[in-house]
């Protein structure tokens, strides 16, 4: 028996032309980080989060915490589930939200569109990750990886941005942001503390920025990962 997305995750695609507010992605770095608030609703995240709490079906486990010079410190609960449904469902909102057109002229969601023009689908191997009172991941750049594209052939494309879904933000943890280090002297790292809902798209393989997952001091973080595959 495998894990069942919720129903409400899998109506996001149908929901989404019959939306008046429609989520938008903004720009925080350019042609490295963006962001779109809203991205899920609350009652999405909510069911997510329940569902994977009262699955058999999959498992949160303790990642280890690994210090070594070739590995960053991580301290989390996470699990993984190949699921190509869930992934198309998911691909199917992020692309109508990349792609939408709006009536009137934004340079910013242009290029945007036109970044990720040629992307054809997420990685299919999902993630969610729990970050309790104390966990957090040290710096680290995230590899691209080599993805397939469908289950009934052996089409692959490689992955180059990282998806980030924020299901709890705003003030239901403290500490937990999502930091960025330019590797430019004299630029202050960047701490994006997500709101519930919120994703974020981060290029990463080798124009990588270096990052990290701070500490958190009280609640709990929980995050949706895939990767847009080019």
């Amino acid at each position: 028996m495998s894990y069942q997305f919720p129903s409400s995750f899998y109506a996001l695609p149908s929901k989404f032309p019959k939306q008046f507010y429609k989520p938008q992605a903004e720009t925080v770095v350019e042609d490295q980080i963006i962001t779109i608030d809203n991205f899920f609703p609350q009652d999405v995240c909510n069911d997510l989060i329940k569902s994977i709490e009262n699955s058999s079906a999959i498992k949160l486990e303790t990642t280890p915490l690994v210090k070594s010079k070739e590995y960053a410190a991580r301290y989390n609960d996470r699990c993984l589930t190949t699921d190509f449904e869930a992934t198309r469902a998911l691909w199917s909102y992020l692309n109508q939200i990349l792609s939408q057109h709006v009536e009137y002229a934004d340079e910013d969601l242009d290029k945007i569109k036109e970044t990720f023009s040629s992307a054809v689908f997420l990685n299919p191997q999902l993630r969610i990750y729990r970050y309790r009172k104390g966990h957090h991941f040290g710096k680290h750049y995230d590899e691209a990886v080599v993805a397939p594209l469908d289950e009934r052939s052996s089409k692959k494309g490689k992955t180059k941005w990282t998806l980030l879904i924020y299901l709890t933000g705003d003030e239901e943890f403290e500490g937990g942001g999502t930091i960025f280090h330019p590797e430019i002297r004299g630029v202050k790292p960047l701490n994006i503390h997500p709101s519930k809902g919120m994703a974020l798209l981060h290029k990463h393989g080798y124009d990588c920025l270096k990052h990290e997952a701070e500490i958190v001091k009280r609640g709990e973080k929980w995050v949706l990962r895939s990767d847009v595959v080019f």
